[in-house]
């Protein structure tokens, strides 16, 4: 649940939201630009991943700043932790990977393109969380066996994650379609779509935290509220 009692964590959850809603069309601006918009699926594209993993971490260091005591409980067992958190990452991949071949993704080729597209899930939907809480309550968010309705920053991860899974499985629609288009080569539509799902969550919390705040100025702009509240997963 997004509160008003803690301006602090809407602070940070609206600054990285803003960060994502500027450096996200950014780099996808620039390989349109640069004619690289159809490789994105091929192991040239590796760049984009690289540059997403920066921009995160660098969101996730905002996040956790001025966190003391999440800082000294991370610094005792530092190395371990980092150990334990890319072993669980490199497992996500596997596991998405193995997701997206049952849901359809060509077995005998393109196992770049899926790997590819494996990877930008997991670097949009869990590594947030495991740079945020740690691995061990990042697998109990993604099991249900921890809540997060009171964390407003955890509440954001969560919705940004299931929208980029959402965003990915819609951009799978057009593949099949007879319009004949580069862009519909695999895994370009998904690879797009779990893009801006992840934009759209976003420019979602950003624009509910801008109504939130507003909103006791003016009680009507709550119907809007409501409505965000529907397209947002966690409430």
């Amino acid at each position: 649940m997004f509160s008003l009692n803690n301006n602090l964590e809407l602070r940070r959850v609206t600054i990285t939201s803003l960060l994502t809603c500027i450096y996200l069309p950014s780099i996808v601006t620039v390989i349109s630009y640069k004619g690289l918009l159809y490789s994105v699926g091929n192991a040239s594209s590796v760049y984009i991943l690289v540059l997403i993993f920066v921009a995160e971490l660098l969101k996730s260091f905002y996040l956790n700043s001025g966190n003391e005591c999440q800082v000294k409980k991370k610094s005792r067992n530092r190395a371990s932790d980092i150990m334990k958190s890319i072993v669980f990452l490199f497992g996500v991949v596997f596991c998405f990977f193995i997701a997206i071949i049952l849901f359809g993704a060509p077995v005998l080729e393109q196992h770049d393109g899926t790997l590819l597209l494996s990877s930008l899930l997991t670097l949009l939907t869990v590594f947030p969380l495991i740079a945020h809480t740690g691995v061990e309550s990042a697998m109990q968010l993604l099991f249900g066996v921890k809540t997060f309705s009171r964390d407003t920053i955890i509440a954001m991860l969560v919705n940004n994650a299931l929208m980029t899974v959402c965003g990915a499985w819609l951009g799978a629609v057009v593949i099949p379609l007879d319009w004949n288009t580069p862009w519909q080569q695999w895994p370009i539509p998904c690879y797009l779509g779990a893009v801006g799902g992840y934009l759209l969550s976003n420019v979602l919390t950003v624009t509910k935290v801008t109504l939130l705040s507003a909103s006791n100025k003016y009680p009507a702009l709550n119907f809007f509220v409501n409505v965000i509240n529907r397209l947002h997963i966690s409430k």
